[in-house]
């Protein structure tokens, strides 16, 4: 009897949990069969990699020793090429400028001189005394010839010959004085003298040059349009070559790019233009998509780690630059999966 009452109790049991396991009509389905089930796309290769802005970070160092003067940006403000972004010190370059365009404006004028030559006025003024020079001769010359008859006949003594001898003699030299000076000034300079004032001339203009670029050294400018990343210097700090700590970093943010290390083992599922899904634990759930862009032609070792303990660190990687699709925004240096796609498939959403 006890066996007889087991027996239904256990066929009982086992119908209870058929109706537990199988679906009433109508009803909801069993909890295993409402899972999701995994994407047909599945991936051909996987790897970690960085987010980087477009064409690379790129740090901003100064090219002089000195002490930061000014900081003219913060960090995420936007940049345009060569705009300055940083002032060291240059009250001794901007000195020495001035003092370089000073010589060169005084060499300029020396050469202008020489190739000018006189002024009219100047021509002028030594045929006046020229002709003056010659009126002073010729009275010279009748007073020594009225002199020497009266010295022969005592009216006039030999002193007084003496005097007017010497006074001819003089006055031919000045004359002699002023007749060159006038044939310098109608001449002209010589080449000789106008090839010194030209070399003056260059010369003082590269040094005028030197002194500019070096006081453009001290202008710290920005190589790229972009945004500010990082300001790692402050105004009243010395650069110096034993600090190499650059002044800012700056990136193009118009679009991303994610530089992805594919173990060698998948580099043979790899090609340009192959679509990528990209996911990371920050975003859970989300996938951004992406290009590839360029792939490297020589194996490294490692450096995006990902931090999983099943992760190999002796392994070689390739190098593949993957554009991110246009309105993807992710913060720069985020770590992330890449997905590689098979052809003709793209990164879901």
């Amino acid at each position: 009897m006890i066996s007889r009452t087991w027996l239904v109790l256990a066929v009982c049991a086992l119908a209870g949990a058929a109706g537990a396991i199988l679906p009433r009509p109508g009803g909801p389905a069993p909890a295993a069969q409402t899972a999701a089930a995994p994407s047909p796309r599945a991936a051909v290769a996987a790897s970690p990699g960085l987010v980087e802005p477009y064409g690379e970070e790129r740090e901003i160092a100064s090219q002089v020793i000195g002490v930061i003067a000014q900081m003219g940006v913060e960090e995420n403000d936007a940049v345009r090429a060569n705009q300055p972004i940083a002032i060291v010190d240059n009250r001794e370059q901007t000195a020495r400028l001035a003092s370089a365009r000073a010589q060169l404006a005084e060499a300029q004028a020396q050469l202008e001189k020489a190739i000018n030559g006189a002024r009219p006025e100047e021509r002028r003024e030594a045929e006046d005394i020229l002709a003056q020079v010659e009126a002073d001769l010729n009275m010279a010359n009748l007073d020594y010839a009225r002199k020497q008859p009266l010295v022969k006949s005592g009216a006039a003594t030999q002193a007084a010959l003496d005097q007017s001898t010497a006074t001819l003699r003089g006055l031919k030299m000045r004359r002699a004085a002023v007749a060159e000076r006038l044939a310098l000034i109608v001449a002209g300079t010589r080449q000789e003298d106008l090839a010194m004032a030209r070399a003056a001339v260059a010369r003082l203009q590269a040094e005028t040059d030197l002194a500019a670029a070096l006081l453009d050294k001290t202008i710290i400018r920005s190589p790229i349009d972009g945004v500010i990343l990082r300001r790692q210097r402050n105004a009243g700090e010395a650069v110096t070559n034993i600090d190499p700590t650059p002044i800012a970093i700056v990136g193009d943010l118009s679009r991303l790019r994610v530089r992805a290390e594919v173990d060698e083992t998948d580099i043979g599922h790899i090609r340009v233009g192959q679509s990528v899904a990209v996911t990371a634990d920050a975003f859970p759930g989300r996938r951004f998509g992406g290009t590839v862009a360029r792939i490297a032609q020589r194996l490294g070792a490692k450096r995006v780690g990902t931090g999983r303990p099943s992760e190999k660190t002796d392994m070689k990687i390739l190098q593949v630059l993957i554009d991110l699709d246009p309105e993807v925004k992710l913060p720069v240096g985020l770590r992330v999966d890449v997905s590689f796609l098979p052809a003709n498939a793209t990164a879901e959403r």
